[in-house]
């Protein structure tokens, strides 16, 4: 067929006529898709998959977004990802948080640019304050080394308390759970003591789902309440180095001193609201 029987014509007889290729007329629009690859290569999942398909955002995604409703509710991301991931057969809360954050950062650079200026930061040498500007095409993904049991848990022995804890990675909807425990504002009861946010201890509450073979519930939150510092910051360190997802390590430059210095790319709500004065 030729270019130009491949064309149609709109107007009338006493219209100019004017000709439009005919792909555009035929089709819809079609939001373009790719695979992201999961760090933890579905092993967490029912149906094993190690991608997902997403979407590139679009003007619906900017409706999510600026939502006031959603942003309330702090569930931007949680809609977000459940509009842009194009499987039916994978909840996105229940993705590991190393896999969403995968996702995440994907649309991101996808939607609105790899270059990310996370706000202002300190120089650890000369103690100024500067905007870096972090390109996300620079971090690497973690995948999974450190395979779980058949359950999907992980053991782990408490360094000072000498016990032996299994725990899991949190998903999205330990996410949700921990969002509403931040809600909590410092603030002095009426005894005058401070109350605030038990973000660390509630976290731990959803990831240890035993001690030394008891899964008793009560029995955990007893040993967090007890749990040392050591052992709370050993813990959280050796999760943050096995868990898959987004290595967020990135090597820093003082615009003051010239300082090159490696810290973790702080994730704020720049990271789709680019124009937020945080």
């Amino acid at each position: 067929m030729s270019e130009e029987n491949n064309k149609i014509t709109l107007g009338g007889d006493n219209k100019q006529k004017e000709q439009i290729p005919k792909e555009f007329i035929d089709n819809e629009f079609i939001t373009p898709t790719e695979e992201v690859k999961l760090p933890s290569k579905g092993i967490f999942y029912l149906n094993k998959k190690d991608t997902v398909k997403v979407k590139y955002l679009t003007a619906e995604e900017d409706n999510i977004l600026f939502s006031p409703e959603l942003i309330k509710s702090g569930k931007v991301l949680d809609a977000l990802l459940q509009k842009a991931i194009v499987d039916k057969d994978i909840n996105p809360n229940d993705m590991i948080v190393g896999d969403r954050n995968t996702v995440l950062i994907h649309l991101r650079r996808t939607g609105l640019g790899e270059m990310y200026q996370p706000g202002k930061m300190i120089c650890p040498s000369c103690g100024e304050s500067y905007e870096p500007v972090v390109n996300l095409n620079d971090l690497q993904l973690k995948w999974i080394d450190v395979m779980p049991d058949e359950e999907g848990l992980y053991d782990f022995e408490l360094p000072i308390m000498k016990r032996t804890i299994k725990f899991r990675f949190l998903n999205g909807y330990d996410e949700n759970k921990i969002a509403k425990a931040l809600s909590t504002t410092i603030r002095k009861n009426a005894n005058g003591v401070y109350k605030v946010a038990q973000t660390i201890t509630e976290r731990y509450k959803l990831q240890i789902m035993e001690v030394e073979g008891n899964k008793d519930k009560f029995y955990i939150s007893k040993l967090i309440s007890a749990m040392p510092m050591k052992d709370s910051l050993a813990f959280r360190e050796y999760v943050r180095i096995i868990s898959p997802g987004i290595d967020l390590n990135y090597k820093f430059e003082c615009s003051h001193c010239g300082h090159v210095y490696e810290e973790e790319v702080p994730m704020t709500y720049r990271l789709f609201y680019p124009d937020a004065n945080l």
